[in-house]
């Protein structure tokens, strides 16, 4: 019988944890619970994880770490292509994760996300900004102020996200809109 390896059980007990607090929300979900899913222990849970808050940190920072990896690849590509694969990338995650996204909204005030959330915004928004620095000094976006626009295309993408966890509009759709609107307003002219 193989035995897991420290990394693997650490795995294991996040993707259980996703699940639970995706069916059963924050306040609802517990250890026991999410030890079940995950086929070991209650102790075998607190031999990583001092509680529950803990272990939801641990959660939303790797969602939030894996999303950054993937986004911060996009500053390679051109930048229309760069801009139209963010918005992708954005709604993709919020089709694929709808239930821990909408847990993550109703615990978005907990005093211990606020740093995570406040960090990942700023590097969404410096990655965003550095998209459209790039557009401008190659010419496919007009002059404009990259950090105000960036945040402002920041929180139109979860302003779409908080639309697709609610059930709104076609996935492919949004995307497309947002894309064509916000070309409409930072391309540059031929």
């Amino acid at each position: 019988m193989k035995r897991r390896t420290s990394a693997d059980s650490r795995k294991n007990i996040l993707e259980a944890a996703a699940a639970v607090f995706a069916e059963y929300g924050y306040s609802k979900t517990t250890i026991r619970e999410v030890a079940r899913r995950a086929g070991i222990s209650v102790g075998g849970i607190y031999l990583y994880y001092r509680n529950k808050e803990k272990l939801y940190l641990d959660l939303v920072r790797g969602q939030m770490e894996t999303f950054a990896v993937h986004t911060s690849s996009l500053t390679g590509k051109p930048p229309l292509e760069a801009l139209k694969a963010l918005i992708k990338s954005y709604l993709d995650f919020a089709v694929n994760e709808t239930g821990l996204i909408s847990v993550n909204l109703k615990e978005h005030d907990r005093e211990s996300q606020k740093p995570l959330k406040k960090a990942f915004a700023r590097d969404q928004k410096k990655l965003i900004a550095g998209i459209l620095e790039k557009g401008v000094r190659e010419g496919a976006f007009r002059e404009m102020d990259c950090n105000e626009t960036a945040a402002l295309i920041f929180f139109s993408l979860r302003g779409m996200i908080l639309s697709q966890v609610s059930g709104d509009l076609s996935e492919l759709k949004r995307q497309n809109s947002l894309y064509e609107l916000l070309l409409r307003g930072i391309k540059k002219e031929d």
